[in-house]
């Protein structure tokens, strides 16, 4: 495997940071830590949606959450 292979998000792994940030809205905190980027990545992955105001986790956003719990 070359190393630029490493560099390359995998879309069905998740990061810490994005794995922090869909348990944080799927537990509907009012103290989100990241800002507006992290939730268009994301909905961009379909991870997340934007209902309005509120952002809800996907059914597969819940599905990569429950796969690395």
């Amino acid at each position: 495997m070359h190393v630029q292979h490493l560099q390359i998000a995998h879309p069905s792994i998740l990061s810490d940071p994005e794995w922090i940030a869909l348990e944080s809205i799927e537990e509907e905190t009012r103290h989100f830590i990241f800002d507006e980027t992290m939730l268009h990545a994301l909905e961009g992955r379909g991870l997340v949606k934007s209902d309005g105001s509120i952002w809800r986790v996907t059914e597969t956003g819940q599905k990569r959450l429950s796969e690395r719990s």
